[in-house]
């Protein structure tokens, strides 16, 4: 199976079925890392994982509101015990992506002797984390144990009408995040901030796993659009590295003043294409995307009752 939920089906069901592959394959990843993979690159990917995971709860929390709360609160802290080293690496990450936007016409030996230096710099601060980490193995028991719990968690979901409520709950789930995406887009226009930009960031990311989850409903028009979330979140998570970056380098600004003028130009070109993408992405009010969620869910399950009728008529004769 895979991270979609189908129309016609119970929607407990199906949400206990996204949770506990999700999970089961997060298990996987922490207990049973490929030959030769370093264990923070498992935990990166386990932290995906508790992203979608929270996404599935967020989609679906009208439906049962507390298993929502209790989960998504659950991912989220088991998501940020597992974040230390894997944040000084994606510093490390957006400096090396900053050398293929260099322009043209500067001084080659200037550019790779100040990349260079602060790439040595940010890799003796990822070094320096790593030895304070502490006990990495009881790190990974302890996700393992909250995963094995979220299963049983997920394992004992149930609706009251999980096949009747479903299109209100999944057309409510998805109104909240699209709302809560916009009024960040709004702020971010507003303000420019950093922090106003990582949340419309956090936001849109969630909404594109939630059209993820929903692209049976109408895959053509829903997996352009999920594409379209996935590079906003992108462009803005790297847009967040480099204000982290830039923090870091400011009481050194005049050693730096070079990587810090490209990250410059770099951040405006992210920023804009984002928020311009983003308010194509965010455009209908939430009223209307919820009404249009309800109505293609309703769609997409009377066809699959119809396809399911017409192979049992097929069979039968």
């Amino acid at each position: 199976m895979s991270y979609r939920l189908t129309p016609g089906l119970p929607l407990d069901a199906e949400i206990r079925r996204v949770a506990e592959e999700q999970i089961d394959k997060a298990s996987a990843e922490l207990s049973a890392p490929k030959p030769g993979e370093d264990p923070h690159e498992a935990i990166h990917d386990v932290r995906k994982r508790f992203k979608k995971l929270r996404a599935l709860v967020l989609l679906t929390r009208s439906g049962d509101t507390g298993f929502a709360r209790t989960e998504n609160a659950r991912f989220r802290d088991a998501a940020r015990a597992l974040s230390g080293v894997r944040d000084r690496t994606a510093l490390i990450e957006a400096l090396d992506a900053l050398v293929d936007h260099v322009p043209a016409g500067l001084s080659e030996s200037a550019t790779k002797a100040a990349f260079g230096a602060l790439r040595g710099e940010l890799e003796e601060k990822r070094q320096t984390a790593l030895a304070g980490e502490g006990d990495l193995g009881a790190t990974i028991a302890a996700t393992l144990a909250t995963l094995a719990d979220s299963r049983d968690a997920a394992g004992m979901l149930a609706f009251h009408r999980p096949v009747k409520d479903a299109p209100k709950v999944l057309a409510t789930g998805f109104a909240a995040t699209h709302g809560r995406a916009r009024d960040a887009l709004k702020k971010a226009l507003r303000s420019g901030a950093a922090e106003d930009l990582h949340d419309l960031r956090k936001h849109v990311k969630y909404l594109s796993f939630h059209l993820q989850l929903l692209a049976p409903l109408w895959p053509e028009s829903f997996e352009p659009l999920r594409r379209t979330a996935a590079e906003i979140a992108d462009a803005l998570g790297r847009d967040h590295d480099y204000a982290v970056l830039r923090a870091e380098l400011m009481p050194e600004a005049e050693g730096h003043a070079l990587v810090l003028a490209l990250m410059d130009r770099r951040q405006a070109e992210l920023q804009a294409g984002a928020l311009s993408d983003a308010r194509r992405l965010l455009a209908d009010k939430p009223e209307a995307v919820a009404a249009r969620i309800k109505r293609l869910w309703r769609l997409a399950a009377e066809a699959a009752s119809a396809a399911e009728g017409a192979g049992g008529s097929s069979g039968a004769s």
